[in-house]
């Protein structure tokens, strides 16, 4: 008989379902929520074995659901399991009220009595949401915002040795200089590519030949006909008449 590889012993289905198995026998051994006085011994391990797995297929099936939608996926772990957890507890509850009527007649539940055994049957199935989609997400960390993304794309090209604290970009034909608080580069890429990718709230155009940061604006100075940017680092950047306009707006918004 072929022995089954370590690492499918360890992967994150068989993860979950060991994980079940032992909340089921914990919850069938403690009996919580009268369940031990209500239920005999057999009766006690069977509804909540049953619990356990119904709420398991539960979870799975709405992490399935769920992990499409580019807004969980930005969640943290934590923050995804209280959602699978309280969404699934909405059929769970009607599997609870229906095994408590068919074990325990005299227990119905009422209209009335749905709030408070959704919050019980929540109590408990937020842990088995946890025990079943944990081992899902062990890889899961929030994706960035698009533009946190975008301005990755811009830095990757960037020499690590600048940082990321922009001052200004400016355009050399095809090459652009990167000027941070750490110094200045050259790298291949027009400026009209670059302030495509970095997100607008970062900064904003001055200059056919120039981009600048908006926190690096330390004020504007005219000089003759010439409006000119100061920017906290010393440098000093021209404003375009056609992006005047445009600056004075992305000024006003920094300081809103």
């Amino acid at each position: 008989m072929p022995s089954i590889p370590l690492r499918t012993w360890s992967s994150p289905l068989f993860t979950s379902v060991y994980g079940a198995i032992a909340l089921g026998v914990f919850l069938g051994f403690a009996g919580p929520f009268g369940s031990f006085r209500s239920l005999a011994h057999p009766e006690r391990y069977a509804f909540w074995f049953g619990c356990v797995a119904t709420g398991y297929a539960l979870a799975i099936a709405t992490l399935q659901i769920l992990r499409p939608a580019p807004a969980f996926a930005r969640l943290p772990k934590i923050a995804a399991i209280v959602l699978v957890g309280l969404i699934s507890t909405l059929p769970m509850m009607f599997v609870v009220a229906w095994a408590l009527e068919a074990l325990l007649p005299e227990r119905s539940t009422p209209p009335g009595r749905l709030v408070s055994l959704y919050l019980s049957v929540a109590s408990v199935q937020l842990i088995i949401a946890g025990v079943a989609v944990w081992p899902f997400l062990a890889s899961h960390s929030p994706a960035p915002p698009a533009e946190d993304a975008n301005a990755d794309q811009f830095f990757a090209r960037v020499p690590g040795r600048l940082g990321r604290d922009l001052l200004a970009l400016e355009a050399q034909d095809h090459y652009l200089l990167v000027h941070t608080r750490l110094g200045s580069a050259l790298i291949h890429m027009r400026l009209s590519e670059a302030v495509r990718i970095i997100p607008a709230q970062l900064g904003f155009q001055a200059h056919r030949r120039w981009w600048v940061a908006r926190k690096a604006v330390a004020g504007l100075r005219r000089d003759g006909q010439q409006t000119l940017i100061e920017l906290t680092g010393g440098m000093t950047v021209p404003v375009g008449r056609t992006y005047l306009a445009a600056v004075r707006s992305g000024l006003e918004a920094r300081s809103s």
